[in-house]
């Protein structure tokens, strides 16, 4: 095979891969477009994404097993064809039913391609070209679930989201044509007798219940009988499929792969690296368009740095992994990043938006380093063994994935419920003290409760309901029944009262006029020379007691514009408190995030053979 044809089949190999990775994260962006499109709820359309990461967790050592036992060219392009079949069947799918059940299928298709582009690559190139091959795969792995926001971010601003899976389908010929053509097959040529039935059933059924229960917790509620059965039930079938892995001829795992320490803790630091992800590509984002209102393009630019730090910092990171170790790369990249996740926790509603970008290219460096973890999990495997150790790593990321949901998503909907309800009791605490109109103050209680009666935090974004909650006031506010008298020594208050004194005076002076005609018309009946003065005085009357009601006028507006100043006050105050509070349950999370990834860091330690047992093995 020459060089160009190598060169090639890889580029269709890399497509594959970027495409079944991409998918992963990609219409995590289009899920309001779904939602509107189909008028369903947020859990319901969560399944269109749920259903592909979940498929991906749990058919990748499965397809690696079929692919190194029948063929890895014949098992890809049938992986291929699923993919791209129901990618198109999605983009033209009629109801929400259909896209789930087509993004299942879809998942199945991006399970087998996504983890034996590596064993392939290896095949094309030779085994001493391991750690260019897999650093090419760890970038583009790596490049395709950070630019999965961006890229449709950028499509939903001129197009909809049904090319979000459009775009699959020219991808998906074209690397299917190249690997037809040019991709020479390949077998792991230890493997011989019938496939692992059992040991497929039960590692199947175990990660399924496992990651559903890990994905669907927060939904469900962790103490459902659903949730408790699928992760007992997911934990008990994968203790008795170690159990029969252990007894039977041919396994579907080989469990002596896990005494390669190298596989066992580079798989454990992706599995972290998919877990952390979760911070930067879907909490952040939440944060971005649901907290700070920005339109998906928008968030999608400022999150985009993160998959270009990624294309460099991967690279750069195998150079070091050749000249240094794993060690040391992979876990500089675990700090890194969890300090940069430590540094999200800083952003507030008035960040600047250049200040985000540098968190994010800092969190980008750091998951290009730990990336290097996959290099490192095929070092030391046998060539043939490099499909299942593939399919072992990156499973491992997307049950990281799958975990980072279910503990870093939960946690923020706790935080972000916490952050409601303190948000509405002072808001409420703050409008009782301004002393509003009796239907002023029944209407902010009404529409308060209505803003904040959902607690999850995909709904966290109260724009909408902030403006229905202002139009209401404004028709509240213009009844004058029961207006409170302006704060004495507010502005409006020293004008109310100024404007009071003003009155009592006009209304004395009216008393006065009144009682004046009243003798001058007792007078007048004497002596009608005095009808003049009698009329002069009941138009003066008459003149004063509408000037009374003028100034009673004015002294309602003195009051209406008093209780306007307050309720601006009460905006500006809910404004603040909501922006305050939520940043703080989002900082909260990205903390947590961070000392996770902290305490988990030393597992690097054993990505990389120390020199001395390298050197015994030689021996």
């Amino acid at each position: 095979m020459s060089k160009g044809v190598k060169v090639i089949s890889f580029v269709g190999l890399t497509i594959a891969m970027f495409m079944g990775t991409l998918d992963s994260t990609i219409v995590n962006i289009a899920l309001p477009k779904i939602m509107s499109h189909f008028d369903t709820s947020i859990t319901s359309v969560s399944w269109v994404s749920t259903i592909y990461t979940l498929t991906l967790a749990v058919f990748m050592i499965t397809g690696s097993k079929i692919a190194d036992r029948y063929g890895r060219k014949k098992i890809m392009l049938l992986g291929l064809a699923l993919f791209g079949i129901f990618s198109a069947a999605c983009m033209i799918s009629h109801s929400l039913i259909e896209l789930v059940t087509f993004r299942f299928f879809q998942g199945i298709g991006g399970a087998i391609i996504t983890p034996i582009v590596l064993p392939m690559g290896i095949e094309i190139f030779g085994k001493k070209n391991t750690a260019k091959i897999a650093s090419i795969v760890g970038a583009v792995t790596a490049l395709a679930a950070a630019s999965g926001p961006p890229i449709g971010g950028i499509i939903l601003e001129y197009a909809s989201w049904r090319e979000v899976f459009g775009i699959n389908i020219p991808l998906t010929i074209i690397s299917f044509i190249i690997i037809s053509i040019w991709v020479t097959e390949s077998y792991d040529e230890t493997l011989a007798g019938k496939i692992d039935i059992l040991g497929t059933i039960l590692l199947t059924l175990g990660l399924s219940t496992l990651t559903f229960g890990m994905l669907e917790g927060r939904q469900y509620g962790w103490n459902s009988i659903l949730i408790l059965s699928c992760l007992a039930g997911g934990f008990i079938s994968l203790v008795i499929f170690i159990l029969v892995e252990h007894k039977i001829k041919n396994p579907l795992l080989e469990l002596d792969l896990s005494r390669e320490i190298t596989l066992t803790a580079s798989s454990l630091v992706y599995f972290i690296t998919g877990f952390a992800l979760i911070c930067p590509m879907l909490i952040f984002n939440y944060f971005l368009q649901d907290v700070l209102n920005y339109s998906a393009l928008t968030s999608a630019l400022i999150i985009m740095p993160i998959s270009l730090t990624i294309v460099i910092a991967m690279p750069l990171g195998t150079k070091l992994f050749e000249k240094v170790g794993a060690i040391p790369v992979t876990l500089s990249g675990l700090i890194i990043m969890a300090a940069s996740l430590f540094l999200l926790s800083f952003i507030k509603v008035d960040t600047p938006k250049q200040i985000m970008v540098v968190f994010i290219i800092l969190n980008g460096i750091g998951f290009g380093l730990s990336c290097v973890s996959l290099v490192a999990s095929v070092k030391y495997l046998p060539q043939n063994k490099s499909g299942i150790g593939s399919g072992i790593v990156n499973a491992a990321r997307q049950i990281g994935t799958c975990l980072g949901v279910a503990i870093l998503v939960t946690v923020l909907d706790a935080n972000v419920t916490s952050a409601k309800n303190e948000i509405k009791l002072n808001s409420l605490q703050f409008i009782d003290k301004q002393q509003p109109s009796t239907k002023v103050k029944t209407t902010v209680h009404t529409e308060l409760a209505k803003m904040f009666a959902d607690t999850s935090s995909t709904t966290i974004a109260t724009k909408n309901r902030q403006k229905k909650l202002k139009e209401k006031l404004i028709d509240a506010a213009k009844s004058t029944k029961e207006l409170p008298i302006p704060k004495p020594n507010s502005n409006y208050g020293k004008l109310y009262q100024a404007e009071l004194k003003i009155n009592e005076a006009t209304v004395t002076t009216t008393k006065r006029s009144v009682a004046l005609n009243d003798e001058l018309n007792t007078i007048s009946k004497k002596n009608i020379e005095l009808t003049p003065f009698v009329l002069n005085s009941a138009k003066l009357n008459a003149t004063t007691t509408i000037v009374s009601k003028k100034q009673q006028q004015v002294l309602t507006s003195i009051k209406l514009l008093s209780q306007k100043q307050a309720l601006i006050k009460v905006f500006n105050n809910i404004r603040h408190e909501k922006q305050q509070k939520l940043s703080n349950a989002f900082g909260h999370t990205y903390i947590l995030g961070s000392l996770l990834v902290l305490i988990s860091s030393p597992i690097a330690l054993w990505t990389d053979r120390r020199k001395k047992a390298v050197q015994s093995r030689k021996v």
